[in-house]
Protein backbone atom coordinates (compact mmCIF):
# COMPACT_ATOMS: atom_id res chain seq x y z
CA UNK A 1 0.00 0.00 0.00
CA UNK A 2 1.49 3.47 -1.26
CA UNK A 3 -0.41 5.81 1.47
CA UNK A 4 -0.66 5.15 5.00
CA UNK A 5 -3.69 3.37 6.55
CA UNK A 6 -5.49 3.03 10.46
CA UNK A 7 -6.05 -0.03 12.04
CA UNK A 8 -7.37 -1.63 15.58
CA UNK A 9 -6.10 -3.92 18.35
CA UNK A 10 -8.72 -4.94 20.79
CA UNK A 11 -6.66 -6.61 23.78
CA UNK A 12 -7.70 -7.29 27.58
CA UNK A 13 -6.73 -4.13 29.22
CA UNK A 14 -3.16 -4.56 31.72
CA UNK A 15 -0.93 -1.72 33.51
CA UNK A 16 2.00 -1.58 31.15
CA UNK A 17 -0.35 -0.01 28.64
CA UNK A 18 -0.22 2.98 31.06
CA UNK A 19 3.13 3.66 30.14
CA UNK A 20 2.58 3.18 26.43
CA UNK A 21 4.17 5.71 24.35
CA UNK A 22 1.11 7.32 22.15
CA UNK A 23 0.49 10.57 19.70
CA UNK A 24 -2.52 11.55 21.27
CA UNK A 25 -4.07 10.13 24.40
CA UNK A 26 -3.84 7.89 27.08
CA UNK A 27 -5.67 7.88 30.06
CA UNK A 28 -5.28 4.47 31.79
CA UNK A 29 -7.99 3.27 33.29
CA UNK A 30 -7.38 -0.18 35.32
CA UNK A 31 -11.08 -0.28 36.23
CA UNK A 32 -11.89 -1.07 32.33
CA UNK A 33 -11.75 -4.36 30.82
CA UNK A 34 -11.05 -4.04 27.59
CA UNK A 35 -8.22 -1.47 25.79
CA UNK A 36 -8.34 -0.51 22.01
CA UNK A 37 -5.08 0.67 20.65
CA UNK A 38 -5.69 2.84 17.49
CA UNK A 39 -2.45 2.28 15.25
CA UNK A 40 -1.14 4.12 12.19
CA UNK A 41 0.88 2.85 9.49
CA UNK A 42 3.06 5.44 7.68
CA UNK A 43 3.87 6.04 4.09
CA UNK A 44 7.32 3.95 5.02
CA UNK A 45 5.41 1.01 6.76
CA UNK A 46 6.84 3.04 10.55
CA UNK A 47 3.99 2.10 12.93
CA UNK A 48 2.66 5.25 15.93
CA UNK A 49 -0.25 4.07 18.68
CA UNK A 50 -2.27 7.32 18.38
CA UNK A 51 -4.41 7.03 20.98
CA UNK A 52 -5.44 4.12 23.20
CA UNK A 53 -9.47 3.39 24.49
CA UNK A 54 -10.47 1.46 27.25
CA UNK A 55 -13.72 0.14 27.70
CA UNK A 56 -15.73 -2.82 29.47
CA UNK A 57 -18.28 -3.15 26.59
CA UNK A 58 -16.57 -5.65 24.21
CA UNK A 59 -19.33 -5.14 21.28
CA UNK A 60 -19.27 -1.38 21.40
CA UNK A 61 -15.22 -1.63 20.62
CA UNK A 62 -16.02 -4.30 17.85
CA UNK A 63 -18.55 -1.91 16.78
CA UNK A 64 -15.82 1.12 16.16
CA UNK A 65 -13.31 -1.63 14.86
CA UNK A 66 -15.93 -2.35 11.68
CA UNK A 67 -15.08 0.80 10.48
CA UNK A 68 -11.36 0.32 10.04
CA UNK A 69 -9.59 -0.93 6.89
CA UNK A 70 -8.33 -4.06 9.65
CA UNK A 71 -8.73 -4.72 13.13
CA UNK A 72 -7.74 -7.56 15.75
CA UNK A 73 -9.77 -8.52 18.17
CA UNK A 74 -7.94 -10.89 20.30
CA UNK A 75 -10.33 -11.34 23.14
CA UNK A 76 -13.23 -12.60 20.67
CA UNK A 77 -10.73 -14.56 18.53
CA UNK A 78 -11.32 -12.39 15.09
CA UNK A 79 -9.69 -10.51 12.90
CA UNK A 80 -9.76 -8.86 9.20
CA UNK A 81 -7.24 -8.56 7.31
CA UNK A 82 -6.28 -5.48 4.85
CA UNK A 83 -7.52 -7.53 1.96
CA UNK A 84 -10.92 -7.63 3.76
CA UNK A 85 -10.60 -11.49 5.03
CA UNK A 86 -12.35 -12.72 8.66
CA UNK A 87 -10.03 -14.98 10.26
CA UNK A 88 -9.80 -16.55 13.23
CA UNK A 89 -6.49 -15.49 15.54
Amino acid sequence: MESGYNYVIIKESYPELERESVLLENKYLKSKKYAMIFKQVHKDNSESITHIKYSNNLQELQDVAKEFVSWYNYPMGIAKSIQGHISEI
